[in-house]
């Protein structure tokens, strides 16, 4: 049977359980071994500060009242430094300890003792279906429902980042905004789910077009996708967006085909949110030229003295070629 995306999320978890008494920090930690979860042991909150600089938990169950660092603090001091960790708090004082303070401090649970270690094992698995929904929900804020890829909300996240990175390293980056020609047309003659398969397809396109955890691809809205490309010059960009109309002219989707505008990231002014709007209006203006002005089905590359380099593409008629 396939395993699906929600039973790995509640596979072996990476668990850091904190105690300053021996016998208890042992028997947590036995219990959840044998339930198949990797844990490592902290005597108190500075040995467990300690620890989470030198390696990834996913989860901390943590003792509240011990020396040096109290459970409170390190609580506080996981939420500040490692937000992605989930906190399950433990303690023998349940008048010390409000639930409600101990879960403003950063908790994602808290048990009380004595308690059977089944409780806390059903503790766990509560909290992993939490985080299982949290991503989802998470996922579900920043992809396009129709094709899967980031949708225009998370593009200005990526490119802000790639920016940052551009002007941080030296290195070039590149945007391209792309728009289906003629798609009106053919969502007219073929039908809504003609179209939504269309705006489908260009998306697989644009993904196996690209390099994967390198280059990003969105849909920005409408027939409107854009893609960032960085660590490319000019004329590697034109062989990406080559190997995107070659694939799309294989479709044999009559009468559309692509406009493309490229431009190229400039650092103005040392402001990055300035030099972004730039980018995104100098794309933008490069894409409607190849469309409005040159005809579509081409590229138009956006240059330092604003001249416009059209670059030659498959025409729809012919006949695909494979492409590596």
């Amino acid at each position: 049977m396939k395993t699906s995306h929600r039973d790995q999320s509640f596979g072996p978890q990476r668990i850091l359980v904190v105690d300053d008494e021996r016998s208890v920090r042992e028997l947590v930690a036995e219990s959840l071994s044998y339930i198949g979860h990797h844990v490592t042991t902290a005597a108190d909150g500075l040995d467990a500060a300690e620890k989470l600089k030198n390696g990834t938990f996913d989860i901390v169950v943590t003792d509240m009242d011990m020396p040096r660092m109290d459970g409170m603090e390190l609580i506080k001091h996981i939420r500040r430094h490692y937000p992605e960790t989930d906190t399950i708090a433990i303690t023998g004082h349940a008048t010390k300890y409000k639930y409600v303070e101990v879960i403003n401090a950063g908790a994602a649970d808290f048990i009380t003792k004595p308690f059977g270690l089944d409780k806390l094992e059903a503790k766990i698995r509560r909290l992993l279906r939490e985080r299982y929904l949290r991503r989802e929900l998470e996922q579900l804020a920043i992809r396009d429902p129709l094709t899967g890829l980031f949708n225009r909300r998370h593009f200005r996240n990526v490119l802000t980042q790639e920016a940052v990175r551009s002007v941080r390293y030296g290195h070039s980056l590149f945007l391209l905004f792309i728009d289906i020609d003629q798609f009106k047309q053919y969502n007219d003659e073929e039908g809504h789910q003609a179209g939504d398969s269309l705006l489908i397809e260009l998306g697989a396109i644009l993904q196996q077009s690209i390099r994967e955890h390198v280059d990003t691809a969105f849909r920005y809205g409408g027939d409107e996708f854009t893609v960032v490309l960085p660590h490319l010059n000019a004329d590697q960009v034109r062989m990406v967006v080559e190997r995107i109309q070659k694939r799309y002219a294989a479709m044999d989707a009559a009468p559309t085909s692509l406009s493309i505008g490229a431009a190229q990231f400039h650092y103005l002014d040392g402001d990055v949110e300035k030099s972004i709007d730039d980018l995104i209006q100098r794309a933008d203006k490069a894409q409607y030229r190849a469309k409005k002005e040159l005809g579509g089905n081409r590229l138009c590359l956006d240059g330092d003295s604003e001249s416009v380099l059209p670059a030659p593409v498959v025409p729809v008629s012919e006949p695909s070629r494979s492409v590596g």
